[in-house]
């Protein structure tokens, strides 16, 4: 994944919850576009800093609960 690139919540996960929360945030957000990377949180792991033109917002989330939609050509 690198900024630019779209993206959008990966389905699924272990919990419950957690497939129920993707659910709702494919739905709302749809796809959004990488600003940036960074790694944060504790422990320290790799996040992303993602807009959403749906919505017009940006938000932080785990690079892990993300899957790319459409890549950036480089060049």
């Amino acid at each position: 994944m690198k900024v630019g690139d779209l993206v959008i919540r990966k389905r699924g996960g272990e919990a419950i919850w957690q497939r129920q929360a993707a659910w709702e945030q494919r739905k709302e957000l749809g796809t959004g576009m990488i600003l940036s990377k960074q790694m944060s949180g504790e422990p320290a792991h790799p996040c992303l800093t993602v807009y959403y033109t749906k919505v017009g917002k940006s938000w932080d989330i785990a690079e892990s609960y993300m899957e790319v939609v459409s890549e950036t050509v480089d060049g």
